[in-house]
């Protein structure tokens, strides 16, 4: 049971070498720890219990009310942005290498200042 929430970890047996083109589906060991993840993700949990002689239960638990249920969205302002951009110029990969007038500044928003001030 321990293993059970470990990648790569799987019971299932290994699949039979057949002649046909589809791969098999199961038996990777990415079920249970993904479908875990997706859970949490969403503030709630994935538990497995086995019951002696009986058998095995997977519950899972997720918040009834879409309020309680939002996702964890990344915060993204001014502090963030001076991570994602950066004063190093780089070449443009259209441009030629040597040429001065198409070096572009490097950056992950859409519009940086030198794009709004000739706007």
């Amino acid at each position: 049971m321990d293993l059970l929430f470990n990648y790569m970890y799987s019971t299932a047996p290994q699949p039979a070498v057949s002649g046909l083109d589809t791969p098999p589906l199961a038996g990777y060991g990415y079920g249970l720890p993904l479908s875990r993840l997706y859970a949490r993700y969403f503030h709630g949990d994935l538990q497995v219990t086995s019951y002696d002689g009986y058998g095995t239960d997977a519950t899972i638990y997720l918040k009834a009310l879409s309020s309680e249920a939002n996702e964890l969205l990344p915060v993204y302002n001014k502090t963030c942005q001076r991570q994602y951009s950066t004063p190093v110029q780089t070449h443009d990969w259209s441009s030629q290498v040597h040429s001065a007038m198409f070096i572009r500044p490097f950056s992950t928003t859409s519009r940086n200042k030198h794009e709004q001030k000739s706007s």
